[in-house]
């Protein structure tokens, strides 16, 4: 959809129905150190009814200084079917990651089947976030849970904290919207309510927060870059010799290697 020297901004779409019964999708999703990576998905994902369970799985692996980001569409769990949602995030060195997830359960005049959600994300440290959810439809009907609501948004961010952009007025959107700062690097904001589209927070904390970690990237980028020319030119003039020294008095410029003196 677009993309520069350091990375792109990509369109998840399906080419086939899914999930269907007894489907296992896995995307994997690797960003090199130093690049950018906005995965967009276009349509949302429907787990379809049947009796073999289906999984959505998503790998992904971010290098020293990159950023991933990555906005979810709904994801639809209709009447009888068991799916599990799964996403794993190893991240590396100053690398960044904001995802976010939107669940509705059931689809239009629908409860919704059974569903298990699961977040693994670690860095070269150890564990940063590990979360197991099971909203199967015995699990959601116990006291503070899930009840009646049918719909969860949740915006995770890994590799920095950043600070929720506002809190609507309590109950205005949904039974409540929670905004969990994370012991090490990292937070998430999370609404639930009884429809997806009164969800007036998660979206726009997602773009604010998108864009406070491509501002630091591009920040670090231009510092990264700006550092590598100022060595190449030292070397440059290094790797001169006498000749190109003797040059430069002559021209009342500074002897090679002067430029990286202390």
């Amino acid at each position: 959809m677009d993309q520069d020297a350091d990375g792109a901004r990509v369109g998840l779409l399906a080419t086939q129905a899914l999930l269907l019964s007894g489907d296992d999708v896995r995307i994997e999703v690797d960003v090199a150190p130093g690049a950018w990576l906005d995965v967009v998905e276009t349509t949302g994902t429907v787990a379809y009814e049947g009796e073999a369970p289906s999984s959505w799985t998503v790998e992904a692996t971010v290098g020293d200084g990159a950023v991933l980001t990555w906005a979810g569409k709904p994801f639809v769990v209709s009447d009888e079917i068991a799916t599990h949602r799964r996403t794993r995030i190893r991240l590396h060195g100053t690398g960044k990651v904001l995802m976010q997830e939107k669940v509705v359960l059931g689809r239009a005049g629908q409860l919704g089947g059974d569903l298990s959600m699961s977040l693994e994300a670690s860095d070269d440290t150890g564990p940063v976030q590990v979360e197991h959810l099971n909203l199967g439809q015995q699990a959601r009907q116990m006291p503070g849970v899930f009840g009646n609501l049918r719909s969860m948004d949740t915006v995770t961010a890994l590799g920095w904290t950043p600070e929720p952009t506002g809190e609507p007025e309590a109950g205005t959107t949904g039974p409540g919207e929670t905004y969990f700062p994370l012991d090490r690097s990292g937070a998430a904001l999370r609404w639930m309510g009884i429809g997806r589209f009164r969800d007036q927070l998660c979206d726009a904390t997602f773009a604010a927060w998108r864009e406070e970690a491509m501002r630091d990237y591009r920040h670090r980028h231009a510092e990264r870059h700006l550092g590598q020319a100022e060595e190449e030119t030292c070397l440059g003039e290094v790797d001169r010799g006498p000749a190109a020294d003797a040059a430069a008095a002559a021209a009342g410029r500074p002897r090679a290697g002067t430029c990286c003196a202390p």
